[in-house]
């Protein structure tokens, strides 16, 4: 069987494209990409919560609002992010994340940042969580100079909120509650 010179010259072509991309890592990449996302660090959250005077205070102050995951402090951006791996586990607001119990595609995250917050010592991130139903998670951090983090509290909110007042409104009546008190709402 005879092949064209064209034929030949594509197949050549091709190769060493295909040579080109597994030498410069770009199929390691997509590999790595397609894969399922691996498991989050375990993160223990005080069991008793915090008072609502403890939450109020926690969100006073001019806090650097943060729409990017990965422009959160290091020790924060590690609690979203898989156990010995690189990939974030959650999306940054507006990007593609599994909603529901049912996954399409196990590489993309479940959660996705609506907003977070950052002023001195002290970080709130407040994303939306797939699963069985949609859930809007408020979590608090207090981040200690030597990147130490500590969980200080996480409540779920019947609603996401659209900004710092909002999100203080939230707490202040009650929208946002203490993972004790989960369901009904």
């Amino acid at each position: 069987m005879r092949i064209s010179r064209r034929l030949a010259i594509a197949i050549v072509v091709a190769c060493s494209l295909l040579f080109a991309l597994a030498r410069t890592g770009v199929l390691r990449y997509w590999a790595q990409a397609s894969q399922a996302l691996g498991e989050a660090p375990r993160i223990e959250f005080p069991p008793a919560g915090i008072s609502q005077v403890e939450k109020q205070q926690f969100l006073d102050g001019d806090f650097t609002i943060v729409r990017d995951v990965k422009a959160l402090p290091l020790p924060v951006v590690n609690v979203f992010t898989e156990q010995g791996g690189s990939r974030l586990l959650m999306a940054d607001p507006g990007k593609r994340f599994e909603v529901g119990d049912l996954i399409v595609d196990s590489s993309v995250p479940r959660k996705r940042l609506i907003f977070a917050g950052v002023v001195n010592d002290r970080c709130f991130v407040h994303y939306e969580q797939g699963g069985r139903g949609l859930s809007y998670v408020i979590t608090f951090f207090s981040v200690g100079a030597t990147d130490d983090i500590k969980p200080v509290w996480r409540g779920y909110c019947k609603s996401p909120a659209t900004n710092i007042s909002d999100l203080r409104s939230h707490i202040v009546s009650g929208i946002c509650r203490d993972d004790l008190s989960i369901p009904p709402f």
